[in-house]
């Protein structure tokens, strides 16, 4: 009789597991952010985005251009701090060229706390978030600058691809469009800026392309899912899915709806409503989803 109930309340428990695991309540949502300035104010983000209610996200992840001119004005990251929280372990933001020029960028790692490139662990994922401000977009030699720094950028990526093994994904965070050159047509031209043949250091050998992505699918052939996230965006396209044939996925998603039709750039050549990534995130399933919403739709009205 004694062990008759022993083995009934060790099924009841070993049920009461199964169920609470498929009661599962630990997902997680991030919200993404690309290119969110104010084209009225180069000090404030899109007027939206303060009524937006972050507190539903786990994480926010900015995709650089928070502002159009991000460090003239010291008050300018007070005004961005009480909105994102940009200290906080859950905020990263990949550097944008806006949030570099017409100012002072060194007032961006006081404000977050961070060097302009890192890696941090969440709840599975190994999150890399990259400087593309260090990468050299154009046809000319690299200009001789920052050197240092940048072979530091290419160092940390180097020893994260080289030993990630236990993570579920690498999810990159950058601003500038990388891989401009494997995409197809249709594709290649969906961010802002698309350079093809960035170079990495101060050596113009050093392009990016035939450096960083064999070790992207050498961490993908490992059973590590890599996702690439870019937020140049906005201007010419509202959302972008693209997956490699090695099952590399590059997203991004950016906003523009700010902008006055009437003396907009020619360089803008959409006005469809402005979407934002949301990322879902099941830590214990090791899955990681994602959808485009429409910002009018998570603003308080």
């Amino acid at each position: 009789m004694k062990n008759t109930k022993k083995i009934a309340f060790q099924v009841f428990f070993v049920a009461l597991a199964l169920c609470s695991a498929c009661q599962d309540t630990s997902e997680k949502h991030y919200i993404f952010l690309g290119h969110p300035y104010d084209w009225h104010d180069g000090a404030r983000v899109d007027p939206r985005l303060e009524r937006l209610d972050y507190s539903r996200f786990d994480q926010i992840w900015l995709g650089g251009d928070v502002c159009s001119r991000t460090t003239e004005q010291p008050q300018t990251l007070v005004y961005l701090d009480s909105i994102f929280d940009l200290n906080a372990p859950g905020t990263h933001w990949a550097l944008g060229n806006h949030d570099v020029m017409f100012g002072h960028p060194e007032r961006l790692s006081e404000a977050t706390g961070r060097p302009s490139f890192y890696s941090a662990w969440a709840d599975g994922m190994v999150l890399l978030v990259l400087n593309t401000n260090l990468f050299w977009p154009y046809p000319s030699k690299p200009a001789q600058e920052n050197c240092e720094e940048k072979k530091a950028q290419l160092a940390l990526i180097q020893q994260i691809t080289d030993t990630i093994s236990r993570a579920s994904h690498l999810v990159i965070l950058h601003h500038y469009a990388l891989f401009t050159e494997l995409k197809t047509e249709k594709d290649a031209d969906a961010f802002n800026l698309n350079p093809q043949f960035l170079q990495a250091t101060c050596d113009s050998a050093s392009w990016v392309t035939p450096w960083l992505y064999p070790r992207l699918k050498s961490v993908q052939s490992r059973g590590v899912q890599v996702v690439m996230i870019g937020g140049d965006f906005g201007m010419r396209a509202k959302t972008y899915a693209y997956q490699t044939p090695e099952g590399i996925l590059l997203l991004g998603s950016g906003i523009n709806n700010s902008v006055d039709r009437r003396y907009a750039p020619e360089y803008v050549t959409t006005f469809d409503p402005d979407k934002v990534l949301i990322l879902h995130h099941h830590p214990k399933q090791r899955n990681l989803s994602w959808s485009f919403a429409d910002l009018d739709s998570l603003v308080a009205r």
